[in-house]
C-alpha cells in the first residue's frame, strides 16, 4: 500500500527547502521571490490535497474489504451466477430481518437459532447488526465459531479503532497540512500585485 502520509510530508519538506533557497537568493527581487514561492506552494498544496484524497480512499477501501471479509457473502468456486444471485437475495433478506433486532439479548437468541438451523446468512447478518450496535457479547458468540472469523473481526476492530484514534487523526492532519502563504506572497498580495 502506498504511504500517502509519508509522501505528503516529504513533498512539503522538499517544497519548504526550495522556498528557503528562494527567500535567501539575493539576486531576486521581492516580487520575483513571491511569484516563484507562490508557484511552488500552490503546486505542492494541490499534490498534498491529492495525496489526502487518495489516503481517504485507501482507508475506505481497506475498511470495506475487512468488513466484507467478516460480514460479506462468500461463494464456492463452483457457484453459478444464479447461485450467487440467490445467495445475495437471501443475505439481503437476512440483513433486513436483523435490522429489526433492537436489543442484544434478542440478537443473542436469534443468533443461537440461526446457528442451530444452519442459517449462516442470518447468523452473519445478526453479527453485522451486532457490530453496528456495539453488542460485544453477540459478536463474541458469532466469532467463537471459527478462528478465522475471530482473526478477521479483530483485524477489522483494530483498523477502525486506529482510524478513530485522536492521536492518529492529529498526525494525519499534520501529514496533510498545506504550506502557508509566505511573507513575500503576503506583501505582494497586500500591495495589490497579481502573482500570476
Amino acid at each position: 500500500m502506498i504511504d500517502f502520509k509519508s509522501r505528503a510530508s516529504e513533498l512539503r519538506g522538499n517544497a519548504a527547502d526550495r522556498i528557503k533557497k528562494i527567500q535567501s537568493d539575493k539576486d531576486l527581487t521581492e516580487a520575483a521571490k513571491a511569484v516563484r514561492i507562490a508557484e511552488i506552494r500552490l503546486k505542492t498544496n494541490e499534490q498534498i490535497a491529492t495525496y489526502k484524497r487518495e489516503q481517504i480512499k485507501a482507508d475506505t477501501e481497506t475498511r470495506d474489504k475487512l468488513h466484507r471479509r467478516v460480514f460479506g457473502i462468500s461463494f464456492t468456486a463452483t457457484a453459478t451466477e444464479a447461485d450467487k444471485q440467490v445467495a445475495r437475495l437471501n443475505y439481503r433478506d437476512a440483513l433486513f430481518r436483523a435490522d429489526s433486532i433492537t436489543a442484544e439479548n434478542h440478537a443473542l437468541r436469534q443468533l443461537g437459532r440461526a446457528r442451530m438451523t444452519g442459517d449462516n446468512e442470518l447468523a452473519k447478518a445478526i453479527a453485522a447488526r451486532a457490530y453496528e450496535q456495539g453488542w460485544d457479547s453477540t459478536l463474541n458468540e458469532y466469532a467463537s465459531q471459527s478462528e478465522s472469523i475471530q482473526s478477521n473481526l479483530k483485524e477489522l476492530i483494530d483498523y477502525e479503532r486506529d482510524l478513530g484514534n485522536v492521536k492518529i487523526r492529529v498526525a494525519d492532519s499534520a501529514s496533510f497540512s498545506m504550506l502557508p502563504e509566505s511573507p513575500e506572497e503576503q506583501v505582494a498580495r497586500l500591495s495589490g500585485k497579481n502573482l500570476w
